[in-house]
């Protein structure tokens, strides 16, 4: 939007107008702060470009501009327009201030220091909040001396205080200086003697420069003075993991998550890392040691969803499925307000197969969050487990109604909806939603297969049945289902040999018997010629519970009977 036309004055003398050139310009500049005010931002931008041509020096108009252009991401007309509004407007806060940033989120570093060091020319003393700012810049780009100077100046009139110090204190180890590092704890510490934390950073301090004899003299000072002090714990368990004393790391990690004055989310923060790490040989802890750690932490804040969730996650992990669901019930309990320790419960039952609990569950989840659908997603898989296929595919259909735009999500619906009302023999309906299922993904495998299988069955287009069946195999060329619903489809269209080395692959592959697998094999023996065989295979089947209704009968009168 940037336009220089007639600003041939680079000086930042601002233009002389003429009174119709005056009158012209008052009107759009009005306009724009009426219709800014308003919020009809397209069309207070269009007033205030009309008034920029006119006076092209007005830095207010370049300034409205400019902000427009960054709400739009425009971010380079957006900076030439406040280097405009600044050249004609050089005292401005608010113009140099925005100017910098823009500079700095430009990577132009240097530009945004030099800029903004002119506010501290604003006033004298400047003002804290310039000094601050400015400050702030400067650390953003490694002036690190610069930076101190300008908080020991807000220091020197606001006092010594936590935030300010330990700003300072970062700075000086940033730039190596120990010395002044180590002096701005002290003072602080001068200043709040009764405040054990002030100390426990100063310890700190040492232990990380690995001087761990003053580290325990400050860690144990903090005791005296501050026997409650929860934090000096985690450090003292710091001071003995560098000192190799794994029994004392663990006493005084145990004694800080033990502690009443230490923050859940300090506690949280400090002991996941161990958890997310358990196996590492750098890891103190054991799986033991991190059952009893989440066993201390329940007990000092047993209301906090996060715990439980992370709890809970960690017993799935390391196998413990009825402790972790046990944990994910507290919680929710405690706290039936979180999704997301719902979604891991639900998910655990689904795991598991519990459908009767989770069919409970699920409908109690859905009467917190009715609008999310992936609690109806479990709730209709749940029924349809438990063959209440009426009930699944309402619950269902309703799901599919408040996804939005997870597109897994909702593929995952139409997926089961097909299977549902493929089970209630509305064959058409399934595939309509099978169909919905591969637009989203078109290499949805389970989709395929039971697409596939189900066309055959009804020996419809079996040449597309054979393409996605094939595509399955292709896909996972050991899983014996897919084998067997492609040896299927050949078998339908009549290419008995292809299909029957293609269901002995089905068999190599098997994990466990079959009697759908042994039944079809069978099948496609019988229609190789070969009788004997499939009696044989037919009679294996029957050991199973998986197998057609017709297979007595097949046996019984040694022939395949096309009841598929």
């Amino acid at each position: 939007m940037h336009d220089d036309k007639g600003d041939s004055d680079i000086s930042g003398v601002a233009m002389k107008l003429s009174d119709e050139e005056q009158r012209k310009f008052n009107y759009y500049f009005f306009e724009g702060n009426r219709f800014k005010a308003i919020n009809e931002t397209n069309k207070s931008f269009m007033y205030f470009a009309e008034a920029l041509k006119i006076d092209t020096t007005c830095a207010a108009c370049a300034y409205e501009l400019s902000r427009f252009l960054l709400a739009n991401e425009n971010i380079d007309e957006a900076e030439q327009l406040m280097e405009k509004a600044v050249r004609y407007s050089p005292e401005n806060r608010y113009y140099v201030t925005l100017l910098s940033r823009i500079y700095q989120n430009n990577d132009k570093g240097k530009d945004a220091v030099k800029i903004g060091e002119r506010l501290l020319d604003f006033s004298e003393p400047p003002s804290i909040d310039d000094l601050y700012f400015v400050a702030q810049l400067q650390i953003e780009n490694g002036i690190y001396d610069k930076a101190i100077t300008n908080l020991k100046r807000i220091e020197e009139r606001v006092g010594i205080n936590e935030g300010l110090t330990i700003e300072i204190f970062q700075l000086y180890i940033e730039n190596d200086d120990f010395k002044n590092a180590q002096k701005e704890l002290e003072e602080l510490i001068e200043k709040y003697p009764s405040n054990g934390d002030y100390r426990v950073y100063l310890g700190d301090f040492f232990l990380q420069n690995k001087d761990l004899k003053r580290a325990f003299e400050e860690y144990n000072r903090v005791l005296e003075i501050q026997p409650d002090n929860g934090k000096v714990h985690f450090s003292l368990a710091n001071y003995y993991l560098n000192a190799e004393d794994t029994v004392s790391f663990k006493n005084e990690l145990l004694k800080g998550f033990a502690s009443k004055n230490v923050d859940f989310r300090d506690k949280f923060r400090r002991f996941i890392p161990f958890v997310s790490q358990l196996g590492s040989n750098e890891n103190p802890l054991n799986e033991d040691d991190v059952v009893e750690f989440y066993d201390v932490l329940l007990k000092m804040h047993p209301y906090q969803p996060d715990l439980y969730r992370s709890y809970g996650n960690f017993l799935v992990d390391q196998g413990q499925r009825d402790e972790a669901l046990n944990i994910f019930q507290k919680g929710i309990d405690n706290d039936a307000s979180r999704p997301d320790l719902w979604q891991e419960y639900l998910m655990l039952l689904s795991q598991i197969g519990d459908n009767e609990e989770l069919e409970v569950k699920s409908s109690l989840a859905i009467t917190f969050f009715p609008e999310e659908p992936l609690f109806r997603l479990f709730h209709g898989v749940a029924l349809f487990q438990l063959d209440e296929l009426e009930k699944s595919a309402k619950t269902l259909e309703k799901g599919l109604a408040y996804v939005d735009d997870n597109i897994q999500l909702k593929g995952q619906f139409h997926s089961y909806l097909g299977d549902i009302y493929h089970s209630m023999g509305k064959v058409d309906k399934a595939f309509q939603h099978y169909e919905e299922a591969l637009n989203i993904d078109e290499n949805n495998i389970i989709v395929l297969n039971n697409y596939s299988y189900y066309l055959a069955l009804e020996s419809r287009d079996l040449d597309r049945a054979e393409r996605m069946s094939a595509k399955t195999v292709e896909l996972e060329p050991g899983n014996a289902t897919y084998l067997d619903t492609y040896a299927w489809v050949l078998f339908k269209k009549g290419r008995f040999n292809e299909a029957k080395f293609i269901i002995e692959r089905a068999i190599d592959n098997l994990n466990e018997p079959s009697g759908v697998i042994y039944e079809h094999y069978g099948d496609i023996l019988y229609n190789t010629g070969d009788i004997e065989g499939a009696v044989i295979q037919w009679n294996k089947a029957l050991e199973y519970d998986d197998h057609s209704e017709l297979l007595e009968d097949k046996i019984k009168r040694k022939t395949y009977i096309d009841g598929e």
